[in-house]
């Protein structure tokens, strides 16, 4: 069982990353939008210092892209399994959203931080920094793409752009005007970044270079343009309105945390096969119609990690031609709609609660054998699906409540607890035998019902649409 063993620890250990990879691109943004705008500060404090505050974040992506460098084939392997026929180029052209949008407000009167002959020139040494950079790296590194086509994966230059186009309209508008602007502008850079490991074009560890080169290079391309124009070129500095709790709360999050599979058994024989905690991450949003109800929808999912250390099989071969095996994690999407609520505190405090309804969707999942090394030859493969298992789409609702701190005039942070209930119809499927190129041939095996009910708790990042 020593291979069942590694991978386990591999699969915690690639669950680990995606988790701290996901956390810096949330702290990209919330970092960027930590502006400074308090009159007290720390007169000659390290941290304080602007090398510092330019850079962090930009090193933390970095250090993130290093870091998942080593199993970005295993993060990939995810997006395989989940969505492996996604082909939507949406990340080709929300890019532009946020420099778009700079262009559109000063079009339409709107005026940002600075003049905007200041601020394209400002844009202009970004994006020159920008190129340079990820063009250099990108065609001296000669990194394969996830799909082959082409050897320049390494940095995104897409993911680049985008978080480049983000912190322009950070800087000009969300410093300047609202919070809002930057959760929008680097809400619409990180989907740039996920849709890029969506379609098969880039490496988690492409996409984690290309938002922290982006975001420094647009903090190097204002500090050049501020050398050039000192205080020439900017408006008049506004007046930062905090928002009363009164007000209706309508919001869109982002939310990570630890899931646990409530029902004891996954098969009948509950004693070979059973669900560990897992992890469970999501997008909610609502539109508050008064300032305690409202309607909104949830994207959420859940995966498990299954202990199969007593799996017995029937077929008595199975020792023969195998050193082991383990079963792929099982994993569940929730869509759901509903009402949400919303009970305002004092100190910009609130607890929160909703119900849902909608569908429940499992992932093919499979228990695969790895082969001794006699016989891998023979197979053509190191590793044999023996057993498939596919979950079918059904009825599913959900409930969820949570406490809710605003710690900025836009931005809320909150810690959850959700209940998912469904009961899905699992197909299974065995190998029956293996074509001459490799195709492999199953049977049906049965139909068995599972109720899939389970509970995540976590934290979530909130932006207030106010």
């Amino acid at each position: 069982m020593r291979s069942t063993t590694l991978f386990r620890a591999k699969n915690r250990l690639t669950f680990s990353l995606v988790f701290l990879n996901m956390i810096l691109i949330c702290q990209s943004s919330y970092a960027q939008l930590n502006h400074v705008t308090d009159s007290v500060r720390i007169k000659n404090s390290f941290w304080n210092s602007k090398p510092v505050r330019v850079s962090v974040v930009p090193a933390l992506l970095l250090a993130g892209s290093a870091a998942t460098w080593g199993i970005r084939k295993d993060v990939r392997s995810f997006r395989n399994r989940y969505l492996p026929t996604f082909r939507y180029h949406y990340d080709d052209y929300l890019q532009y959203a946020p420099v778009v949008t700079v262009l559109g407000l000063n079009a339409a009167g709107v005026k940002g931080k600075h003049k905007m002959g200041r601020a394209l020139v400002s844009y202009a040494f970004s994006a020159v920094i920008m190129a340079s950079v990820v063009n250099t790296v990108k065609y001296t590194a000669k990194v394969e793409r996830p799909d082959g086509s082409s050897k320049n994966s390494y940095p995104s230059g897409h993911t680049a752009n985008s978080f480049m186009n983000a912190t322009f309209l950070h800087k000009e508008y969300g410093q300047y005007r609202s919070p809002l602007y930057s959760v929008g502008a680097y809400t619409a850079a990180t989907a740039t970044a996920v849709g890029r490991e969506l379609n098969n074009r880039h490496w988690i560890s492409d996409v984690l270079a290309g938002a922290g080169i982006g975001i420094l290079s647009t903090e190097l391309g204002y500090i050049v343009a501020d050398k050039i124009f000192k205080e020439n070129g900017t408006h008049i500095k506004l007046t930062n309105n905090h928002v009363p709790v009164r007000l209706k709360p309508s919001f869109i999050e982002l939310k990570l945390g630890y899931a646990q599979a409530l029902s004891k058994d996954l098969t009948a024989r509950s004693e070979d096969l059973f669900a560990r905690g897992g992890f469970n991450f999501g997008i909610d949003g609502a539109w508050f119609f008064s300032q305690n109800f409202g309607i909104g929808g949830e994207f959420a999912f859940s995966s498990f990690p299954i202990n199969d250390d007593n799996l017995k099989f029937n077929d008595i071969d199975i020792p023969t031609v195998s050193e082991g095996h383990y079963t792929q994690p099982m994993g569940i999407r929730y869509i759901h709609a509903g009402p949400y609520f919303n009970i305002p505190l004092a100190r910009n405090w609130f607890i929160t609660g909703k119900l849902g309804a909608g569908t429940a969707v499992g992932a093919q999942g499979e228990i695969i054998l790895n082969l001794r090394e006699d016989f891998q030859g023979l197979f053509g493969t190191v590793e044999l699906p023996y057993f498939r298992y596919k979950p079918e789409s059904s009825f599913s609702w959900s409930a969820g409540a949570g406490i809710q701190k605003q710690i900025k005039r836009n931005i809320g942070i909150k810690a959850y607890v959700n209940y998912f209930n469904s009961d899905n119809d699992f197909k299974l499927d065995i190998i029956e035998e293996i074509d001459q190129d490799g195709t492999y041939r199953f049977k049906d095996y049965g139909m068995e019902k599972v109720k899939f009910d389970n509970l995540a708790f976590g934290l979530s990042l909130t932006a207030y649409l106010w």
